[in-house]
């Protein structure tokens, strides 16, 4: 927003002025005086400009009513300032942690915003980077909600670079706006992409089901001593009245077999591409149940199963070569 009403090399040294003085923030950001800025807009600069103008004329020609118009509308324009930057005081900002997200899906930013004060805030915007806004309204002392969707172009994890809540209420004369920028982290996972080749790296290794003995399954594999401290349902009752004894029944079942993902059984020949052909590993192991490892140059992760497990292999996977690990993010290519 801040784009449309002043130079670009201006706005670079605004910006970069207003990041001192805001340090990343964790929790809550609240938005005093300090705070907050505010700029004419483009209207505001041409009611100004008009003003001027009401106001020779009125010099000129020494008309009493031209005065009296010239003072009413600068009137209106004080009230509007002050408005506006009252608009944004005393609101207070959270941004909840993102869920992570696959490289060319949307990125949800979810803001809350509470007004503590017993005033209702209109036409308040959030921003990032040059993406459309989004607006909402926030009652007194209630919580308002305000959802920024995002392209999520490259893998990685990334901090929230700068964001905007402005608002230019009541009468479009003046922009005022806070920047905000917290300490929450976002990641984007690789695209995964799933062709045939990998269907026969799953394929090859331990292709098929193994079958395990156990005591619940789908058929009956005989008897067995029984152990103490097992569960006493599973007792053939009618080997123990025939006097053979304390007996156990077992069962075969079948389990799928363990997999390696590994960095040099990958087709692909660019590095995103190899990473996206064992992202697409990943999520194929683990909707198949089945307990997998990976294995990258110089990272070794042991087999396991779980969304734990497979969170911390994606996780591994964004930011395997990261150039700058929490960069902030861009949305624009």
């Amino acid at each position: 927003m801040l784009a449309s009403i002043v130079p670009t090399a201006m706005r670079r040294r605004i910006d970069q002025w207003i990041a001192l003085r805001n340090p990343a923030a964790r929790d809550v950001i609240q938005l005093h005086n300090r705070r907050l800025y505010i700029l004419p807009t483009r209207f505001g600069y041409l009611y100004a400009l008009m003003l001027f103008v009401l106001l020779l004329a009125s010099i000129n020609y020494q008309n009493s009513m031209s005065y009296a118009l010239t003072f009413l509308l600068t009137a209106i324009g004080i009230i509007s300032l002050w408005q506006t930057h009252r608009n944004l005081l005393g609101l207070n900002i959270r941004l909840k942690t993102p869920e992570a997200v696959f490289q060319g899906e949307q990125l949800t930013l979810n803001f809350e915003i509470e007004n503590p004060q017993q005033n209702i805030r209109y036409a308040i915007g959030v921003q990032y980077d040059q993406q459309s806004p989004a607006y909402s309204r926030v009652d007194p002392q209630h919580k308002a909600k305000l959802e920024l969707i995002l392209p999520a172009l490259k893998r990685g994890l990334y901090k929230p670079g700068g964001i905007t809540l402005f608002t230019r209420y009541p009468t479009g004369l003046f922009h005022a706006w806070g920047w905000l920028k917290f300490d929450v982290p976002i990641l984007i996972y690789p695209q995964p992409r799933f062709d045939h080749q990998l269907e026969h790296i799953l394929m090859e290794q331990h292709s098929g089901k193994t079958t395990v003995d156990m005591a619940d399954g789908d058929d009956f594999a005989g008897l067995r001593e029984h152990r103490q401290g097992e569960s006493l349902r599973h007792i053939s009752w009618k080997a123990y009245a025939q006097g053979r004894g304390m007996l156990t029944k077992t069962f075969q079942g079948h389990a799928n077999p363990s997999l390696w993902i590994n960095w040099s059984d990958m087709s692909a020949n660019s590095l995103e591409g190899k990473l996206s052909q064992m992202t697409a590993l990943v999520i194929e192991a683990q909707q198949q149940g089945r307990k997998f490892g990976m294995k990258l140059p110089g990272i070794d992760i042991e087999q396991d199963s779980g969304s734990a497990h497979r969170a911390l292999c994606l996780q591994h996977l964004a930011t395997f070569k990261q150039n700058q690990e929490n960069s902030e993010l861009s949305v624009s290519e």
